[in-house]
Parts: structure tokens; sequence; C-alpha cells
């Protein structure tokens, strides 16, 4: 079995993006011929419920961690973070978090380049004790295929570099200075130039990634959407809640350019035209702690429909979709929101608040119970969802075609990509056995 060293900077810690795709690729890839070993800047084993392995099952494969470096670069780098801690310094140290908010402007390609020295000489160490065919890494952690792309030189192995979200035009660095953009996007087209190959989580970091690059993606990007284990699904569905209830699996609903906030105020002018909904309606938030979201609710003349849940276990998470009885999902411009594949899998209702057109709206489109609406149209989405609480009690759920199980399952993605990286490592093989065999005529 050939064996794939598999660099994630967050693994296994499902508060991050790119951990729960990182988890599903290394659970499947054996099946498939290759063996993985993790390289995370983060401790395994810890059993807590955040750790998915602890959630979903403990992957066989090596887990190794090398610890970041705690010089130069303070942990709170994230824009989302930073942001937070900017509007809660003066509880906190004023001082520190701006110069968080600053660190998370500035850094190139992201807060966590100290990482890049002590994750390269681990990796070579990892290199010596196994014998290692290819190198994937997952970001939105860019530092990971700085890793990977230093490992790949060193080792001459193929390597394929996985974009669980956008990198240089992502919309949460907007406002960055120039100079930080512009080198961001030089250390992007060296990861995109010199990785054998690319797979992006949509299609729409690839549209990105070919409108900046061109000729350097050509013939280079796959698109693997992260989908769904089909394990979590294999018992029946939980019964229903008694109350009507909407869930939102993922965080950050309250986003600028999400729309959350005008789905908050049409649900609470819903409630309001009919006040005995308050006692048979409950929405459901899931996901990491939304500042917003809670000011929205606190401002609801009906607050006691709106449920916020702390961040919670990826199996939890999927537990509370399947028991609920509609799915709403948003997002920012052109993304695909991963937890969409889990709620089309759990044969749920799906609102998706999105612009027309949008792949988003599209993928909802094609699916049997999905409905797509403009997040901002406070009307439409009142009358749509009084719809769905009239609808879903005399409508029986709709069961999933084998094609979209084929097509989103997590053992699939984890095919492609161990297709990706036997045919990056039969082009690798190939060329050296060309230079060689040049070389040996040379000498003739």
């Amino acid at each position: 079995m050939r064996r794939v060293l598999i660099v994630c900077y967050d693994y296994p810690w499902i508060s991050s993006a790119g951990v729960i795709r990182t988890y599903a690729f290394a659970k499947n890839l054996p099946r498939f011929g290759w063996e993985p070993v993790i390289l995370t800047a983060q401790s395994c084993g810890s059993k807590h419920e955040h750790d998915i392995e602890a959630s979903d099952g403990e992957l066989e494969c090596r887990k190794i961690t090398a610890p970041a470096s705690k010089l130069g670069v303070p942990r709170r780098v994230d824009r989302h973070e930073a942001l937070k801690a900017k509007e809660t310094g003066a509880r906190a140290n004023g001082r520190r978090a701006r110069w968080a908010h600053w660190v998370g402007k500035l850094a190139v390609p992201d807060g966590k380049i100290t990482w890049l020295f002590p994750a390269v000489r681990q990796g070579l160490q990892i290199c010596c004790e196994y014998r290692v065919d290819a190198c994937f890494s997952v970001s939105p952690r860019p530092t990971a295929h700085l890793v990977a792309y230093r490992l790949a030189r060193y080792l001459k192995i193929p390597w394929v570099a996985d974009f669980a979200l956008p990198w240089s035009d992502a919309y949460w660095l907007a406002g960055r200075p120039r100079a930080a953009t512009a080198l961001d996007k030089t250390v992007e087209k060296l990861v995109v130039r010199s990785a054998q190959h690319l797979t992006v989580a949509y299609t729409d970091i690839g549209r990105g990634l070919g409108a900046r690059y061109g000729a350097a993606c050509d013939g280079k990007i796959t698109v693997i959407p992260t989908g769904f284990d089909e394990e979590l699904f294999k018992n029946p569905n939980p019964p229903n809640p008694d109350r009507f209830t909407i869930i939102y699996p993922g965080n950050h609903f309250c986003e600028e350019g999400r729309g959350g906030e005008d789905f908050v105020r049409a649900i609470d002018e819903w409630v309001s035209s009919n006040p005995d909904l308050e006692e048979k309606v409950e929405i459901v938030f899931i996901g990491k702690r939304d500042e917003q979201l809670l000011r929205h609710r606190q401002a609801m003349a009906h607050p006691k429909v709106v449920r916020v849940e702390q961040l919670m276990s990826h199996r939890a998470c999927v537990e509370a979709i399947r028991s609920s009885h509609l799915c709403v999902v948003n997002t920012v411009g052109n993304r695909i929101p991963g937890k969409v594949y889990e709620c089309m899998r759990a044969e749920k209702p799906i609102l998706a608040l999105t612009d027309p057109g949008s792949d988003l709206d599209n993928l909802t489109k094609s699916y049997c119970r999905g409905f797509s609406i403009a997040a901002t149209d406070r009307a439409v989405v009142r009358c749509a969802v009084d719809r769905m609480l009239r609808e879903i009690s005399v409508t029986p759920p709709a069961p999933v075609c084998d094609h979209f199980k084929d097509s989103y399952s997590s053992g699939h993605g984890a095919q492609v990509l161990a297709e990706t990286l036997s045919a990056a490592l039969r082009k690798r093989q190939g060329r050296i056995g060309g230079e060689m065999t040049a070389e040996n005529d040379g000498r003739g």
C-alpha cells in the first residue's frame, strides 16, 4: 500500500474548516490503496467533544504533532477571532487585542506561518521513519501548503494541494494593506504552479484560481465536495420533536453578506402575525458563538422561538439535523456550505438563503426537497417558512437517489483523491524515468 503524508494544521478540532474533510479523506483512503499519515500542529487523542475522532471514531492511521512556535505571532490571528478580540478588548487586554487584529491583516499567508519550520522538520523525520509516496496539504491554513511545498521538493515526491476555502480572494481578507495582498498572491501563485494537482471543495474556488493564474491551472483542478459520511446515516432518523424545528447547522449565520439578520427579523414578524406559533415553532442555531446573532435575538419581540446552541460534536450535529423538520443554509458570495450535503443525505427539506443563479441556488434546486430564496426579502421568507410548516406535516420524505449518494459520499471523494494521487505519482515517476534515460543516453 502506498503512503501519503497529509498536512493539516488544525486536525482534529472541528471548530476549524477543513478538519471534517481531512478526517473523511484519511478514513476512506485505505480502501483505495493509500495509507495516510497526518501531520498536525494540534495534540490528538484528547477525547474532547470538539475532537472529531472522539465523536466519529478514532482513525487507525498515524497522527504526528509538530507543535507550532509561540514566537512572533499571537494565537488570535484569524479575522473572526481578531474582530472578536477587538470588540472585547476593553474587557480583556486592549493592547493585545489590537495587536492580534493587525497581525490578522498583515500575516502572510496566515497567522500560523511560525509553524512552517517545525512542521517541515517533523515531516522530514516522518519520511526518515516511513516511506512516503506523496504529500497532500489542506487549507484554509495556507501555511500547510508551504510545508508540503518544502517537503515535496526535498523528498522529490508528488504533492496535491487542497482548498477547503478560498485563499487570497477570501472575502474576510478585504481591507488588507496592498503590500500584504500582493505578497499573499505571490505565495498563492507559487503553490498553484508547484503542486502537481489542486483539489477544491466547491467550483467557485477553482474559478477564482483559474481567473487569477490562467494556464498554471489548466487541467490540474478537481472539485471534491466535502459531502457526508454514510456511516452517520446508517440508522433510521430519530423522531422529530413536538415543536416544528428549523435548524441552522453552521457558523457565522449573521455575518455580513449572508442576510441572516433579515431571516431573524422575518421569523419574528411571522410569529407576531400568529402568536400561537411561539409555542409551536423553534429555530435552533448550532455553531461557534455568533455575537451578531445574539444581539438580533435579544432585539426580537419573540426571542423564545430562537435557541442558540454552542458548537457541538460532529455526530451530535448530524443527529440534530436528522431530528429536525427543516434545515436552513446560507453563505457569502458563491460558496457552498459543507453542511448542505449532510442535510440532503438526511432527506430534510432545505431552505437556502442565497442569490438567484448562485451555485448554492443551483445545487438546492437539483435536490427534490430544496427551496432557494433571497435572504433579504423578508416577505418571501415569511411565506416560504409558513408554506413549509403546512406542507411538511402532510408530505412524506422523498428518498435520496443513489446518484446523489454516489456523487457526494465521503467514500466517493476519497476515491477521487486516491486516483488523483496515483496519477500524480505516475506522472512524477515517468518524469524521473525520462530524466534517467536521457542521462544514460548522454553518457552513451
